[in-house]
């Protein structure tokens, strides 16, 4: 087989798999987590159901794969602004909660962190909370470090500094009963962490 047919057939395979993940996002989004099935997962991208577990062997496999998405989103904008040396460390840190605000902001995607939130869907919320320290942590401790060594902040342990900024950040969607008074409470809570990390500044907007 050739190379360009390969690269078709990769390509294909990759479709398919972002289809069904779409169409997924937006049943989580319409009818909950636990209450969507394979069968309207299929049905709204327009699959058979074989297709789909050929790409996962079960609806809990694919809500796993949305949540990893959404981690990979604020990952993306994350490591970027930390290798941004025209930010100062306080502004390449604070973009944590934006991307974490950004990534939730959207209809479909609020209401699938709020039904990750829900109790029945604990497992999946551990989940993705142990994903985003993972994929996380070691970013945010190296903007920490910056900071320290720049004079910005005072923490004694980035590693463990990292972990409680990344507590108070993940606690932003808990904190907040309305999706309006998300932005006032990204706000609060950027001043808290700067402040927990003993900078003096002004707190960027």
């Amino acid at each position: 087989m050739s190379a360009t047919r390969v690269d078709r057939s990769t390509a294909r395979r990759q479709s398919r798999r972002q289809a069904l993940l779409d169409a997924a996002l937006a049943v989580f989004s319409e009818r909950g987590v636990a209450a969507a099935s394979v069968d309207d997962i299929v049905r709204a991208a327009g699959s058979a159901k074989g297709t789909f577990y050929l790409y996962f062997d079960s609806k809990d496999a694919i809500v796993n794969a949305v949540a990893e998405g959404m981690v990979e989103g604020v990952g993306d904008a994350l490591e970027s602004a930390a290798t941004d040396s025209g930010l100062s460390p306080a502004r390449r840190l604070l973009t944590l909660g934006g991307a974490m605000f950004e990534v939730g902001a959207g209809p479909a995607e609020r209401d699938l962190v709020e039904a990750f939130h829900r109790p029945e869907n604990r497992a999946v919320h551990d989940r993705m909370s142990e994903r985003i320290v993972g994929r996380l942590a070691p970013t945010i401790a190296g903007v920490i470090a910056d900071g320290i060594a720049a004079g910005e902040f005072r923490a004694g342990d980035p590693g463990r500094a990292a972990a409680y900024v990344l507590g108070a950040f993940s606690a932003l969607h808990d904190a907040v009963a309305h999706p309006e008074d998300l932005g006032p409470a990204l706000a609060e809570l950027n001043a808290f962490v700067l402040r927990g990390l003993g900078y003096e500044g002004e707190v960027p907007a």
